[in-house]
């Protein structure tokens, strides 16, 4: 059982999102240079951006759907992982781990990863009164993938990882992380993304109906008062790495 220890802030950060950014890589590199073996990390973006995979540039439509969408006050920003592009603005809470795991264990394989993120997060949403949160995919939401957390077959949290070795050693760094939907109108959200695939040109449309916020499932909610159990669910948990 891994306890909450004081260098694993229970606060939420309120950060740019190049900042946000940059604090996840730094506790995967705290990980990768065998300084850290667990780092949690919950931050709220102070602006806004449209965060993807930096393959996206190579585009031929990019440029100007980089004019469309900063004219629109939403600059494109590039993330490690994969997938299409994601809305972070202050309507969203990122919470993400950074862990070392041990290579040959149940821990080194990409499901492990998912369900240690997410388990945990479902139970957190089952404590506070929601009956029907699970993993798994939301055709027609973006960036939809197998682990997303979901409230009746929605999209609220969409998931992703990256691995990368710790220095000197064979063990593995992995960084999970999820991006929560709290408050506004996934409309909205999903509306930028759209902007963005008519700019570029890719036929591919998302639907508002596949996503949820957490305030639409739980009104009145006071999101802040509650993270910090989800945070501690995260943290004391039994390892299997």
């Amino acid at each position: 059982m891994t306890a909450l220890s004081p260098g694993l802030d229970r606060a939420l950060q309120r950060l740019s999102v190049e900042q946000g950014l940059a604090a996840e890589e730094a506790r995967l590199d705290a990980i990768c240079q065998g300084e850290s073996e667990f780092e949690l990390l919950a931050w709220q973006p102070m602006d806004r951006a449209l965060v993807m995979p930096r393959r996206h540039e190579r585009n031929e439509g990019f440029p100007e759907a980089r004019h469309t969408l900063r004219k629109l006050g939403w600059p494109i920003l590039f993330r490690a992982t994969g997938g299409t592009p994601v809305p972070q603005c202050a309507e969203v809470i990122n919470v993400t781990l950074a862990l070392r795991c041990r290579v040959g264990s149940s821990a080194a394989h990409l499901e492990w990863g998912y369900h240690r993120l997410g388990n945990p997060w479902c139970e957190w949403l089952a404590a506070l009164g929601v009956s029907d949160a699970d993993l798994g995919s939301a055709p027609g939401a973006y960036c939809d993938g197998r682990f997303n957390v979901r409230i009746g077959g929605r999209k609220l949290v969409g998931t992703a990882q990256r691995w990368r070795r710790v220095r000197g050693c064979r063990d593995m760094a992995l960084l999970v992380h999820g991006a929560m939907q709290v408050d506004g109108d996934p409309a909205e959200l999903v509306g930028i993304v759209n902007a963005f695939q008519e700019a570029v040109g890719d036929p591919q449309r998302f639907l508002p109906g596949s996503h949820v916020a957490l305030t639409q499932a739980l009104p009145g909610l006071e999101v802040e008062s509650v993270l910090p159990d989800l945070l501690h669910r995260l943290a004391d948990r039994e390892e299997a790495a």
